[in-house]
């Protein structure tokens, strides 16, 4: 437990600090990062989610959704890369819209697994984290979203300069002094 905090906090000192001092590059690995967990995303829904339920209305809005996803995750990947800024902002606006249609779609792939034995925590969890982010995603790209991008920044600087404060202070200190030799077994070697 004590190397995990070290290291969660040292990424977060690093995190903290790229957000700090480069909140538009920042936004574009996070863009980029996005794109890629659509794509993952819409391939498991595809390839499992559909299957849980034999409802057809559930498996066309999983179907929907995980085409969608794909379909988004690669052009957030792909065209900040081609095009720079301008598609970059574009994007952002995209991602925002995708997460809440998919926010939208989960409820209702939620609501169709309630007479099911199946649990409908991460689902529900999902459309909620898409929901946020999805708001977020339409925040950034204005005026004051690099601001609350450094901010995040920030925050995340400074929480990590905390941890590896404690950490640092939770180590146990030399200790000096006399120590006493309980069994001398070196005599006894030859």
């Amino acid at each position: 437990m004590k190397k995990n905090n070290l290291f969660v906090g040292i990424l977060l000192v690093l995190v903290g600090f790229m957000l700090l001092f480069f909140p538009k590059r920042c936004i574009s690995i996070v863009v980029a990062l996005m794109g890629i967990e659509a794509v993952v995303n819409g391939i498991y829904s595809l390839v499992h989610t559909r299957k849980l339920v034999p409802d057809s209305d559930f498996q066309k809005m999983v179907f929907i959704r995980g085409t969608l996803s794909i379909v988004v995750g690669l052009l957030a990947f792909f065209l900040p890369l081609v095009v720079a800024k301008v598609v970059a902002t574009v994007m952002m606006y995209v991602l925002g819209f995708y997460l809440l249609a998919s926010a939208v779609i989960l409820l209702y792939s939620s609501s169709k697994l309630r007479d099911t034995q199946i649990d409908r925590n991460n689902f529900n969890l999902e459309a909620v984290i898409s929901i946020i982010v999805g708001i977020i995603f339409f925040i950034v790209p204005a005026e004051i979203g690099e601001v609350l991008v450094r901010i995040a920044g920030f925050v995340m600087f400074a929480l990590g300069g905390i941890m590896l404060y404690y950490h640092w202070k939770k180590q146990a200190p030399l200790q000096g002094g006399n120590v006493e030799i309980l069994d001398d077994i070196s005599e006894n070697i030859e």
